[in-house]
């Protein structure tokens, strides 16, 4: 069976400026396709923030997003970030498109709820990989910039692992190819109290990681995303480094069904 490989990019793999993009864009081009490209732009956004005067806040490695951090998130990542890998993409003669998961209403999310305000900040509330399969069938890589829509012409920001994770999920539940989420990170996967790389993670062992403070911050967010999209029928789920690609080498994220043999 062919296989879709869906790659989430952290921000702080994606530089401060082009000049710094062409290795990754190198590594990228190794991959088969069909390929689909998702990445953040977190570190970058604070730093413009900070150039704007305007202060990042955040909890349980979640950015509080207000109106004026919105349009700094929709800068960086939907503009500069998302256009400067691409540019780097087709120096390598990979063709990529640069889109937000707004656009053809790929991602349409609501204002999360709770007790802490997360100001505009979106969950998905479902996707629609229609305009997906058509780039992908064209011979296109989408790169896809994490923000999001509510239908009633509000943006949102939407952590990009999440992101990932819930096109994942609709494709697998699509059946459209064998699908294989890898999340790029500096980490090179999820590591142990010394410092190796966990080979395999489950549910269990992830909740011993967090209560020992092992696994904490942004990783959070990003375990939680992987293992969702693990329970809902991706074939292969990891943490990865980039540097070794087009394989995955990390950790392997396990769903319950597997865990618990």
């Amino acid at each position: 069976m062919t296989t879709l490989h869906i790659l989430k990019l952290g921000g702080e793999l994606l530089g401060g400026d082009s000049s710094n993009l062409a290795p990754l864009a190198c590594q990228l081009a190794q991959m088969p396709q069909p390929l689909l490209i998702v990445h953040g732009g977190g570190k970058q956004t604070t730093a413009l923030a900070e150039r704007l005067g305007i202060e990042a806040h955040f909890h349980n490695g979640r950015r509080i997003t207000d109106a004026a951090m919105l349009d700094v998130l929709v800068m960086t990542t939907a503009g500069l970030l998302n256009k400067r890998l691409v540019a780097a993409l087709l120096a390598q003669r990979v063709r990529a498109v640069g889109i937000a998961a707004c656009d053809g209403n790929i991602i349409c999310a609501t204002k999360r709820q709770g007790t802490i305000d997360f100001g505009y900040v979106g969950d998905p509330i479902r996707a629609e990989i229609a305009p997906l399969i058509a780039l992908l069938e064209a011979g296109f890589v989408p790169v896809i910039a994490p923000i999001t829509h509510d239908g009633r012409g509000q943006l949102l920001n939407t952590n990009a692992d999440t992101v990932a994770a819930s096109l994942a999920a609709q494709f697998a539940a699509a059946r459209w190819l064998d699908v294989r989420l890898w999340f790029c990170t500096p980490s090179g996967g999820v590591r142990d109290a010394d410092g190796a790389i966990i080979p395999a993670l489950d549910r269990q062992q992830l909740a011993q990681l967090v209560d020992r403070g092992v696994v904490r911050d942004g990783m959070l967010p990003k375990l939680d995303a992987a293992f969702a999209a693990a329970d809902c029928g991706t074939a292969e789920v990891a943490i990865i480094a980039t540097e070794h690609l087009p394989h995955a080498r990390g950790t392997r994220i396990l769903p319950v069904r597997r865990s618990a043999q």
